[in-house]
């Protein structure tokens, strides 16, 4: 059994993914780590050796992953929609799947990292952190039509860790193109719906993921008790009550910060011992 990570790593989140990767040890039988980017390349290689080895990473720029799966950029990619490329980097998430060469990919957010040890495939089993009893907007359920499904679990797999299995991300591509004879990713953005409140598209590629894995096998559930702090200095309150720690500051201008003069996070020693003895 192969499992690769996928990292997705956009400007902005660098500095988070300096942090999160402080505590890979965690994160348990990894073979490889792959770097999905919209940044030049070694520029970002060059700042995050500066805080881990990545001698074991592979990087795949946006445009490469355009080239190979040129539906996704012109349909996901929403003009005037206030949240940028959200909907695009959840399809390059599917994708990724389908691009890795592995029996299993782990898809992490750059922002989350866990503080206990964590293997997204144990006993034969895929594992999922979990919400208990948590729903989201009706689009992320709504869309799971298109694979002829329905909500599997009254829990919530937006944890920012999701595995899946190539096995079942092929099961899931020939189910989309078979029932909506098109694309499978234009077969999926075609069946979110658009949500009344604020005419938008609202769609989760980790509900989307974790409901088919469990339609078709038997999977453990660990509950994320999530540490969300809002401001740094929150990082001060983080205790072993938790298993994960999800940045969730508003204002991206009040997180972690890289400068550009010196490509270094701004205050990293100090936030990181914020959380050290956690490592």
């Amino acid at each position: 059994m192969k499992i690769a990570r996928a990292l997705f790593i956009a400007a902005y989140r660098i500095p988070h993914a300096c942090l999160s990767l402080q505590f890979d040890h965690y994160i348990k039988a990894i073979d490889q780590t792959y770097i999905f980017t919209n940044c030049d390349i070694d520029w970002l290689d060059k700042i995050l050796k500066k805080y881990v080895n990545t001698d074991n990473f592979i990087y795949v720029h946006d445009k490469e992953m355009d080239t190979k799966y040129p539906t996704i950029r012109p349909n996901w990619f929403v003009n005037n929609d206030y949240r940028g490329s959200w909907l695009y980097q959840q399809a390059l998430k599917l994708a990724s799947v389908d691009y890795i060469d592995a029996d299993c990919v782990l898809i992490q957010d750059p922002d989350t990292f866990s503080i206990v040890p964590y293997n997204c495939y144990e006993n034969s089993k895929l594992k999922y952190f979990i919400l208990p009893n948590t729903t989201h907007s009706y689009g992320y359920y709504k869309v799971l039509d298109c694979l002829g499904i329905k909500r599997q679990t009254p829990h919530c797999f937006v944890t920012e860790f999701t595995p899946m299995l190539k096995e079942d991300w092929l099961s899931m591509k020939y189910q989309l193109t078979n029932l909506n004879r098109c694309d499978p990713f234009d077969a999926i953005i075609n069946s979110v719906p658009v949500e009344p409140l604020d005419g938008l598209k609202w769609f989760s590629e980790y509900e989307f993921i974790g409901n088919w894995a469990m339609s078709r096998r038997e999977i453990t559930m660990v509950e994320q008790r999530r540490f969300q702090y809002k401001n740094l200095d929150e990082l001060d309150n983080l205790t072993k009550d938790y298993n994960c720690v999800c940045d969730a500051i508003p204002n991206l201008n009040n997180s972690l910060l890289l400068d550009s003069e010196t490509e270094t996070v701004i205050g990293f020693d100090s936030i990181l011992n914020k959380v050290k003895k956690f490592l």
